[in-house]
């Protein structure tokens, strides 16, 4: 077995407080009140919360579909998962008195670096439920980034799986936990045993806590709808890291403009929830108007539109080159798409004029590059969707939006849309995969190229530059200067080259990402060399 990972020193600027416990000041933190009075005026927020619309759609229609949530690594014929919405209710009020067992309260920060799993969803209400803050990590971060987010955010405790796609979740965490003394559970989905780590289904999903919690039903806390409820981390390159603060009703003004949901509408995201925008339109829109969140935890775009057909979905949220895929894959084999309305792209640069004029001529449905513009934006500054507070490395610990209004204004990298900034790592969704792929091919030693993600067990999901040669092969730091030389952002270089003799195409004549992702894998597996009896 190898040695376990050794953390990085700490340096001063690592806490997140400035010396504070930082459940203290997240429980605490409020907008001022004749700012949110007037919001609430305006329609913009509200004094409910998507907890209470769930409740309600619980009460009068318990046996609607709340969320289909599709498992690709389970057997053929039980990877489609439905929960109800009476199930939903009683799941999250079950997940809540789970986490106050362990000594959860308000202002709590709880991460989970799950899929996009039914658990994730329940996991997040149930944080809504107790006043905890949720915070949830990319699955794409491998150690290094998990450690930065976990240092920053001092959860008290933090939920993963024991495997996935190739990395072992719950190994990392067990590696790191002697270096956070704010942790206090390790909680694993899968095989907590090995790893000395709480079982997940044991605890959250088999014990009926509420019937034992000693002082009664466990109480919704007051003021929740601008309590601060969500954590969105963004770790970039050159040891940057922000956290954006969130309350229910910058979430919920944050639903307005082009992705607003239609009552009872289905909506889907390929993007994994800790990305805000995907969380917004997968799962809060849906549920907060009685309709259906649908998820994929392995992006694949047949299946996508397999659960976009079979959940009659409205409204769907992918990056551009996944839109590309559907595109191909959907004239490949048609499916019956006549629900959907909108679709929304997480990259307003890199989604091309001739993308939204196929959508509009293939799938008759407008493809709206980037977050609504409106997003809540005062023109004098932030408005009712921007963060309530963000921290920064470096910055000396958590500026509130409102004290500091010269920030940028929601829709921007301070609001709803900033979620997935040009300097994340750890999902290379966040790539312009198509710009990047013309540029590697306008090289003049390459005849192809593609680029596809593989997992680095330290970073995390990276980018592979997947390069048909045409004569003498460039190297890395050849492909990397070229890009760089063509206005690629840093942030956006391949951290690995694959050279092959020809891209494996799919039905319509693009490239196989699928083949290609499983070549990467059997390369480094090769490369490894056979495992230690």
């Amino acid at each position: 077995m190898a040695a376990p990972r050794q953390p990085a020193p700490r340096t001063a600027a690592d806490p997140a407080d400035g010396g504070v416990p930082l459940a203290d000041l997240l429980a605490a933190l409020r907008p001022p009140a004749a700012l949110a009075e007037e919001f609430v005026r305006r329609g913009r927020w509200r004094r409910a919360t998507v907890l209470h619309d769930l409740y309600r759609a619980g009460a009068a229609h318990p046996h609607r579909t709340a969320i289909t949530a599709h498992r690709a690594h389970q057997p053929a014929g039980t990877r489609i998962a439905r929960i109800s919405y009476g199930q939903l209710v009683a799941l999250v009020d079950r997940f809540a008195h789970a986490l106050a067992a362990l000594g959860i309260r308000p202002g709590d920060p709880v991460a989970f670096q799950l899929p996009n799993w039914w658990e994730s969803c329940a996991l997040f209400l149930a944080c809504l439920r107790t006043g905890a803050v949720a915070v949830p990590v990319m699955p794409g971060y491998g150690a290094q980034d998990l450690e930065a987010v976990l240092t920053a955010a001092q959860p008290r405790l933090c939920v993963v799986p024991d495997l996935w796609e190739g990395a072992a979740p719950a190994e990392t965490l067990a590696d790191l936990a002697s270096s956070l003394p704010w942790l206090r559970h390790r909680i694993v989905l899968g095989d907590a045993e090995s790893t000395g780590a709480l079982d997940f289904t044991r605890h959250f999903v088999r014990t009926p806590h509420e019937r034992y919690h000693r002082t009664g039903w466990l109480p919704m806390p007051a003021d929740l709808a601008d309590r601060i409820c969500l954590n969105v981390n963004s770790v970039g390159l050159r040891e940057t890291h922000t956290m954006d603060m969130h309350t229910p009703n910058s979430l919920y003004a944050g639903l307005g403009g082009a992705g607003a949901p239609h009552p009872g509408e289905a909506g889907f995201s390929a993007l994994p929830l800790a990305v805000l925008p995907s969380l917004l339109h997968s799962v809060l829109g849906p549920l907060s108007r009685g309709g259906t969140a649908v998820l994929q935890d392995v992006w694949d775009p047949e299946t996508a539109l397999d659960l976009l057909a079979r959940t009659g979905a409205g409204l769907a949220f992918a990056t551009p080159a996944q839109w590309s895929e559907l595109l191909a894959a959907q004239a490949e084999k048609p499916r019956d798409l006549s629900t959907l309305r909108r679709a929304l792209s997480s990259d307003a640069a890199g989604t091309s004029a001739g993308l939204v004029r196929e959508m509009r001529e293939s799938w008759r449905v407008p493809l709206t590059a980037g977050a609504d513009p409106s997003g809540g934006q005062d023109p004098e500054g932030p408005g009712p969707a921007t963060r309530l507070a963000r921290w920064q490395r470096g910055a000396g610990g958590l500026r509130p939006t409102w004290e500091h209004t010269g920030e940028a204004a929601p829709g921007t990298a301070a609001g709803v849309a900033g979620a997935a900034a040009p300097e994340e790592v750890g999902g290379v969704f966040l790539l312009p995969v198509t710009e990047i792929e013309e540029r590697l091919a306008a090289h003049p030693r390459i005849a192809e190229a593609a680029v596809v993600a593989y997992v680095d067990p330290l970073h995390g999901e990276l980018a592979c530059a997947v390069v048909v040669p045409d004569g003498d092969p460039p190297s890395l730091p050849e492909l990397c200067e070229h890009l760089l030389g063509l206005g690629t952002a840093e942030a956006h270089l391949p951290a690995r080259l694959e050279l092959v003799g020809a891209l494996p195409r799919a039905g319509s004549g693009a490239p196989d990402r699928r083949r290609l992702r499983a070549m990467l894998t059997r390369r480094a597996a090769l490369a490894a060399g056979p495992s230690p009896d």
